[in-house]
């Protein structure tokens, strides 16, 4: 049972919207932080050690019942081609039953939460994973996907996403900590009235968008790899045109720029028109944020992706892990620490927030949750750190192998150590 309230003190206190806190304390008030600050300023009721204490982790991208695909056994060296991969994950979902989809959101859901993430948005089949996710001590956002070139499986799957929408009451949002949204799949995959339809609901959408040079293909010439593939699947739809030639068109031509849309990858969108993915001024303006998935990324040998740039250019972007068909974990941390190492002219003041309050804000839940401050939920991550010292604390969580120690949910503890106090 949750006590009322509990003083947690670590080495380091990160609290995102300020600088570290060398022997911090976090005050628990009854599952919101009631106060953050240095010891000498208030003892802890309970000291965690040689710790640090984070906003609980954000993955902005991810799909909970996909589980691992193994790497093309053609593939000998170097990157792995993305589209033939795509078959081998459809392969092993029209392999699979629901309930073995219901079993890997089990499991994967399970991992995150042990991995210190305490908000996800997870892209499912017409809201398959709301149940586990809802009963979870976790935040979410829960795309349902909405798939079809041909018209006749755009309405199957628009149909079951908003069958599913209609159970999802207002009462079970607020008790889940959860809400639903839609997700368009990607241009090559669906149709422009699903785009349309899901801009018209109002809802937060979701879509994988400038994922791939040969998605830019497709839509500029209308063949490539991506359209022999569909072909293959019996998908391709020869009436088929795009919203526009380029990606960004797909969230801000017409009706699309007045929803709110989490962008999955976004690695090759033209630096022109990078203006477009800038969120809008004022706190109801329409939002927009990148969603990066740095390891998923590695996999397939993409271009460098642009997100130094969008970050100067004033775009969100944030972090996801993606889901276990192309990354080895489903964690935030792991993500953060990849990309340290890719590029260390990254801050890890920067990092940590990409990981944290930038995924928040791209989920409209910035007042709530994603840094260490007081009102906020207490959502949070414990990690272990290195018995050295550093004159960037950061570098302490970044440079270390050391794992996620406790998860923190609404004040309480979750797992490690402490669970239960």
């Amino acid at each position: 049972m949750r006590r009322d309230t509990l003083t947690l003190q670590a080495r380091f206190v990160f609290p995102v919207e300020g600088p570290p806190i060398e022997d911090g304390v976090v005050v628990l008030d009854k599952g919101r932080i009631g106060w953050v600050g240095p010891a000498r300023e208030r003892a802890g009721d309970l000291d965690l050690g040689n710790v640090a204490i984070v906003p609980g982790f954000v993955n902005a991208h991810t799909h909970l019942e996909l589980d691992h695909v193994d790497i093309d056994s053609g593939t000998t060296a170097g990157p792995e081609d993305e589209v033939a991969w795509l078959r081998r994950v459809i392969d092993q979902r029209r392999g699979g039953s629901e309930q073995m989809l219901k079993d890997a959101v089990s499991r994967n859901l399970a991992a995150c939460i042990e991995a210190g993430t305490t908000f996800l948005a997870d892209t499912t089949t017409a809201g398959l994973s709301w149940d586990q996710v809802a009963s979870a001590p976790v935040r979410a956002m829960v795309f349902a996907e909405l798939i079809g070139l041909k018209r006749y499986r755009g309405l199957q799957t628009s149909d079951a996403a908003w069958n599913w929408l209609a159970t999802v009451t207002r009462e079970k949002q607020i008790a889940a900590c959860a809400k639903p949204g839609l997700s368009p799949h990607a241009p090559y995959s669906t149709s422009p009235w699903l785009y349309h339809r899901a801009a018209a609901s109002r809802l937060p959408l979701s879509t994988h968008l400038a994922e791939m040079p040969e998605e830019l293909r497709l839509l500029e010439r209308r063949d490539g790899p991506l359209r022999d593939f569909l072909e293959d699947l019996g998908a391709w739809d020869d009436d088929w045109e795009p919203i526009g030639s380029r990606p960004a068109d797909y969230i801000r031509k017409g009706e699309l720029r007045n929803a709110d849309w989490l962008v999955a990858h976004g690695t090759y969108f033209d630096p022109s028109e990078f203006w477009q993915l800038r969120p809008e001024a004022g706190p109801n303006g329409h939002r927009v944020a990148v969603a990066f998935c740095p390891r998923t990324h590695a996999r397939f040998g993409h271009a460098p992706h642009p997100y130094r740039t969008l970050l100067e250019k004033g775009v969100i972007v944030c972090l996801g892990t993606d889901s276990l068909a192309s990354t080895p974990t489903l964690s935030v941390l792991d993500e953060i620490r990849f990309l340290h190492r890719r590029d260390g002219s990254l801050s890890g003041e920067l990092l940590l927030t990409m990981a944290t309050l930038f995924g928040a804000w791209a989920l409209r839940a910035e007042t709530a949750t994603g840094s260490i401050r007081p009102g906020k939920s207490a959502d949070l991550a414990v990690i272990g750190l290195p018995d050295r010292d550093d004159p960037d604390p950061h570098r302490l969580i970044l440079e270390s192998d050391e794992p996620v120690l406790a998860t923190v949910f609404e004040g309480d503890i979750l797992n490690g150590p402490w669970k239960g106090l």
